[in-house]
């Protein structure tokens, strides 16, 4: 049941509508009715995946449980820990990579072992992820013992359980328990509508709008057929803009359909090819996937607190992870083996000119340059998360420097020209979402390190007849666009 469909336009309404008669009638009771909800919207996918999602809530619940009373005692709990360690990432390891590592395993060694082909259940990626986070943090004893409605809530919490924003348990059980007043759920109800609105006027009205022009030159790469220069650099770029606005999309209407409810999610996209450098996007971007990577991997490596070539070589293990994560292709690891590099290359960059006092002439041109360096380098690795495979990256990259063929695939027509004129207008210079609503506490802060969100004072969103005037104009055409229906992109994650 994707955000961008009728049935979840109907099941979000709905849910609302009961969940403000419990929350006004019977409060003891919601916290079960999201719950039941929840599964409902899993099962909708299909049914006996739940199955999964519940086993593997029960056993992280049992065995975090079982750290948590030990390291009370304090007994050890390591075995427990790499035990549920081991769990959760062999469910990833069996539905996800299996098939991948069996391929390259025959390749590589011309074995003949026949290829696993399993469905990969749906947000298997996200709910192992926080649950991890789960069990590190009751081995640190930082983790309180909560209801198994909560936790089990918690893990499958339907507006984040599908793509995101990876949540942690404590910034989000707590919430489950609180009430609002009259005047809040008013708000609430505004500012969720108001995110959502936006959040689907961005999938059907651009990200989708640019898709047919970026696949037709993948698609082409895909075969074999020589891209020429044009193509590559059209079909580059209208990819770049199409997932910064399927991912932005797509947060907007996690954080709304939470923000109906109460519950605030974590922040989790700010504006990321705004960034000045690699580290900045990485402060931006899928904020939530970071901060686990940072806080769970890259400082569990030892981060930099054993020298800058141990830093680089942790890094680069963080970011190929990480890479590998988004999907079972090489091509995913390599993309972020491109991100490490960059990541390496900034953290020198910045130790090698943190005393270099630039001349006077260029500082006004330092910030602009750096943002479209940025730019360039994050939109050069989109290729190759973009291309189903090494050789039509190969085809991609060898067109994008003029090394392609001469055949046309996408016009550059004026319209094309004007349309990424608005596109490169609008992420450079326009305000997102979270800077229009920020008065009125749209997600959970930043994580600490983190890029803030800025106050603006013009285009910022307040309840009143004018702006639901808008917002309902915008939804009209959102939903009127929703007959062009396709999956986010971070589904397939």
């Amino acid at each position: 049941m994707p955000f961008n469909s009728y049935p979840y336009l109907v099941f979000i309404i709905v849910v609302v509508l009961v969940f403000l008669f419990l929350e006004e009638r019977l409060p003891w009771a919601k916290r079960a009715f999201l719950l039941l909800v929840s599964y409902g919207f899993y099962a909708w996918w299909r049914a006996d995946f739940i199955l999964l999602v519940v086993g593997s809530t029960i056993v992280n619940y049992a065995v975090g449980g079982e750290i948590t009373r030990r390291h009370a005692l304090s007994r050890p709990t390591r075995a427990l820990l790499v035990a549920g360690l081991v769990f959760n990432l062999g469910l990833i390891g069996l539905f996800k990579y299996a098939g991948l590592f069996v391929m390259s395993a025959d390749g590589l060694l011309g074995l003949d072992y026949p290829i696993p082909h399993l469905f990969l259940p749906l947000a298997i990626s996200f709910f192992t992820f926080e649950q991890i986070s789960y069990l590190v943090d009751a081995a640190d004893g930082k983790a309180k013992r909560y209801s198994f409605l909560d936790y089990a809530l918690f893990v499958s919490y339907f507006p984040h359980l599908i793509a995101g924003p990876i949540v942690r348990y404590n910034d989000l059980i707590p919430q489950f328990s609180s009430s609002r007043t009259r005047e809040e759920r008013d708000r609430d109800l505004s500012l969720g509508v108001t995110l959502f609105t936006l959040g689907l006027a961005k999938k059907t009205l651009i990200a989708e709008s640019l898709a047919p022009f970026s696949d037709v030159v993948f698609a082409a790469a895909r075969q074999g057929l020589a891209v020429s220069a044009v193509d590559a650099w059209l079909g580059t770029l209208f990819f770049a803009f199409q997932i910064y606005f399927d991912f932005s999309a797509y947060t907007d209407m996690a954080l709304g359909s939470s923000c109906m409810l109460g519950i605030r999610l974590p922040f989790n996209f700010n504006s990321p090819y705004k960034a000045a450098s690699i580290i900045d996007f990485w402060r931006r971007w899928h904020v939530s996937l970071s901060a686990f990577l940072r806080d769970y991997l890259y400082f569990a490596l030892g981060g930099n607190r054993k020298g800058p070539a141990l830093r680089y070589i942790n890094l680069m293990i963080t970011m190929l992870l990480g890479g590998l994560w988004h999907g079972a292709n090489w091509t995913f690891m390599i993309w972020g083996g491109l991100h490490g590099l960059y990541l390496c290359v900034n953290h020198a960059w910045h130790a090698a000119t943190e005393n270099v006092r630039w001349p006077r002439l260029l500082r006004p041109f330092g910030h602009p340059a750096a943002v479209l360096i940025t730019f360039a380098a994050t939109t050069l690795a989109w290729v190759v998360f973009r291309a189903q495979n090494f050789s039509s990256a190969l085809i991609m990259l060898k067109g994008l420097v003029g090394l392609g063929g001469a055949t046309s695939f996408v016009s550059f027509t004026p319209l094309a020209a004007l349309a990424l004129v608005a596109l490169f207008a609008i992420v450079w210079f326009a305000p997102n979402s979270m800077e229009m609503t920020w008065a009125f506490h749209p997600a959970l802060d930043p994580p600490k390190g983190y890029t803030k969100v800025r106050a603006i004072r013009w285009l910022a969103w307040r309840p009143s007849r004018l702006s639901a005037t808008v917002i309902g104009l915008i939804g009209i055409a959102a939903v009127l666009a929703l007959s062009n229906l396709s999956p986010f992109i971070y589904f397939q994650f």
